[in-house]
């Protein structure tokens, strides 16, 4: 195994529990940590060893975190680009630039999944409401209108039906939306892939996803699928990060129809919240193989435990975490978020056997 050098620090854009969980890797591999976050109580400030409390578009300040890191990786989407561009100069981003600017923005992000022939839910942008008219007619009157940026969560989408979908308030002189078919899917999956710098492409077994309200509530591995259908979902995968060019992570968040088709719904160039299961569910965790990935440092093969199932702590939902603490075979991750929030992550536990 490659020797690591302990003075390296990896720099990482945003400091919430994804960002936590990638410095708390690096920190196990003997990497220090530098954040950048504009939330003075950001979760992962606890485990930093440099943490800058500034804007995404302070460009100067992000410069100057640049000088501290060997390498950047972000934990979340919604950061302006040309604020990365800033620390492509001086440091090498994973996963690269491009692929977060395809993923920031829904209609580029679909587009870029239809052309590689692979199948996504019917989608057109939004020019008018005669648009969306149009759109309806021709998809059984259903379908589901995004914004075409800074959603996550269930926020910023708006069901709408022909009958009423005037009564949805857009606004169409400063947002963007695209408009989707909505899609009776049996089953929802993700699949986690990484790529390492000499090209070669693993992935994560499928798992198995249950929302509520445009939130993930329950992840399930193995997933119930069928051999074939396994296969299918994670050859999606590679040929997706593949085509990005990353260096890093991906996941990939898939409908599976009744019919056997797989729709490709979202990607995200970062680790993802329906990987947790790996970190006690594998023998590497999805934040583990990005910063083996970013410093160069082999990836062993993928080996499973039994079962695990990753049940989401949010607001609504947050005290059970008490009576996962003495239970046999549940591990409880506590984020330490400073305010608790009805439908806000505040923490996970993952059940094995």
């Amino acid at each position: 195994m490659k020797i690591i050098n302990l003075n390296k620090t990896l720099g990482i854009i945003g400091a919430g529990q994804l960002g936590k969980m990638i410095g708390l890797a690096a920190a196990n591999l003997g990497i220090k940590v530098c954040f950048y976050d504009p939330d003075p109580n950001a979760p992962a400030k606890s485990i930093s060893n440099f943490f800058y409390n500034e804007k995404y578009t302070n460009k100067k300040k992000i410069s100057e975190f640049s000088k501290k890191c060997d390498f950047v990786t972000y934990e979340f989407e919604n950061i302006p680009v040309n604020s990365l561009k800033v620390l492509e100069k001086k440091n090498k981003v994973y996963p690269n630039i491009n692929a977060l600017k395809i993923s920031q923005d829904r209609y580029l992000e679909k587009s870029f999944i239809s052309n590689l022939g692979i199948k996504t839910a019917n989608f057109q942008k939004i020019i008018n409401h005669s648009s969306i008219e149009k759109f309806l007619k021709k998809n059984q009157g259903k379908g589901i209108i995004k914004t075409r940026r800074l959603g996550y969560d269930g926020k910023g989408q708006y069901k709408a039906r022909l009958e009423n979908f005037k009564k949805i308030k857009l606004d169409l002189k400063s947002n963007s939306y695209i408009i989707e078919k909505l899609i009776p899917f049996n089953k929802e999956i993700s699949v986690i892939a990484v790529r390492e710098q000499n090209g070669l492409v693993k992935t994560f077994e499928p798992s198995e996803n249950y929302h509520k309200e445009g939130i993930l509530r329950k992840t399930t591995f193995p997933s119930s699928l069928p051999e074939n259908y396994i296969i299918k979902a994670k050859k999606i995968a590679k040929s997706i990060i593949k085509k990005l060019s990353i260096v890093g992570i991906l996941a990939v968040e898939m409908f599976v129809l009744e019919d056997g088709q797989i729709l490709v719904n979202e990607i995200a160039p970062r680790p993802h919240n329906s990987g947790h299961w790996t970190l006690d569910g594998c023998n590497i965790s999805q934040f583990e193989a990005l910063v083996r990935i970013i410093f160069g440092i082999p990836i062993p093969k993928m080996t499973y435990v039994k079962q695990c199932k990753m049940i989401n702590l949010l607001g609504d939902n947050y005290q059970d975490y008490k009576k996962y603490l003495t239970k046999k075979n549940h591990k409880v991750y506590i984020y330490g978020k400073s305010k608790l929030k009805k439908t806000r992550k505040m923490g996970h536990v993952n059940i094995t056997n």
